[in-house]
């Protein structure tokens, strides 16, 4: 089962949004972007709010733009709802974090865009793995049991 992403960004922001999402293509990990995943003349915020239920990880692109937006506050609202692990990416220096992020550790992208992606890559690659293995224990886990129930232990 692939690590699903959900970037919250702001539209005006996009050409970081896919910079963001090249540095995440890898075979496991599955990254939502609503620009592309959510067709001309259908409804964005049921897509939006389910993406953001069933992922793995939030991923919040700060920037003036993001902070003005009508939609990026209320993805944040949802996920803090939904109890999601939270990961924002500063892109602008000075900008502070606001609402439920702002006791959020941030990664400083604008200090350093390559080592932030590299940052962010690594925390993707690292929780698919971890989700990856908890998937696998739990699966064995689940065997043992099916097999002591068959043993009649």
């Amino acid at each position: 089962m692939a690590f699903k992403v959900f970037i919250s960004y702001s539209t005006r922001d996009l050409q970081i949004v896919q910079a963001v999402r090249a540095w995440l293509q890898l075979p496991q990990v599955e990254v939502f972007i609503s620009e592309y995943a959510v067709p001309p003349g259908a409804p964005l915020a049921p897509t939006i709010k389910a993406q953001i239920q069933t992922c793995d990880l939030f991923v919040l692109l700060w920037s003036e733009n993001a902070a003005a937006s009508e939609w990026v506050p209320q993805e944040i609202g949802i996920a803090h709802g939904y109890k999601k692990p939270i990961l924002p990416l500063v892109l602008q220096a000075g900008l502070n974090l606001s609402g439920f992020v702002k006791e959020l550790r941030y990664i400083a992208a604008f200090q350093n865009t390559q080592d932030a992606m590299r940052q962010l890559r690594e925390y993707v690659l690292t929780n698919s793995l971890l989700k990856k293995n908890q998937q696998a224990f739990l699966a064995v886990l689940a065997i043992g049991s099916l097999i002591v129930l068959l043993k009649g232990e």
